[in-house]
């Protein structure tokens, strides 16, 4: 995949993974490639973020890309399980390890927002603004509260957002009928 990034105020590339670093692409600088729909930064584009750690590890531990896997004498090859895993085999395989996909993070993610703090909004906007939709806000304030007593993290997460979202738009729409209100009336 070939990346684009900006240094020093300038679009240079393309670049492959590979040669990101040595172009001069730090943590904070945006690049892009075909599929993103935006400039992100480079700490959070999963690939980059992968490849810096795996660069910085190896910088780190020299040795262990180039040292001999040493085999045990044979007094103590039956003493140890083969399934047992060394201490040392988390920073052995650790440039192997799997990151996880976006949807999966989506999944596990927390909610930002508590879900009994959307109940009061979605009541104050239903009351002064615009009950119809205020009324759905309210519905899922209640649902979602309900789905985190229950531990349902992905309920919550939609609730949540749909409590968000019907709040907003009450909110919008009390404005226009009030403005339209006060126009007709004053």
């Amino acid at each position: 995949m070939k990346y684009y990034a900006i240094i020093n105020d300038v679009q240079r590339g393309p670049f492959n993974l590979d040669e990101l670093s040595d172009a001069g692409v730090r943590p904070s600088t945006y690049v892009w490639c075909k599929g993103m729909q935006d400039w992100e930064k480079a700490e959070d584009v999963a690939d980059i973020c992968r490849m810096f750690r795996i660069r910085i590890s190896n910088l780190m531990h020299p040795s262990w890309e180039e040292a001999p896997v040493k085999e045990k004498p044979d007094s103590e090859a039956g003493t140890e399980n083969p399934n047992t895993p060394s201490r040392f085999d988390r920073y052995l395989n650790d440039s192997q390890e799997r990151l996880p996909s976006p949807e999966e993070i989506a999944d596990n993610e927390t909610v930002n927002t508590p879900p009994n703090a959307l109940l009061i909004p979605a009541i104050l906007v239903t009351v002064f603004c615009f009950p119809p939709t205020g009324a759905l806000a309210i519905y899922h304030a209640l649902a979602a509260r309900k789905s985190a007593k229950a531990d349902d993290n992905k309920s919550v997460k939609e609730h949540t957002r749909s409590a968000k979202m019907f709040t907003g738009i009450s909110l919008f729409l009390g404005f226009i009928v009030y403005s339209f209100l006060y126009r007709r009336f004053v």
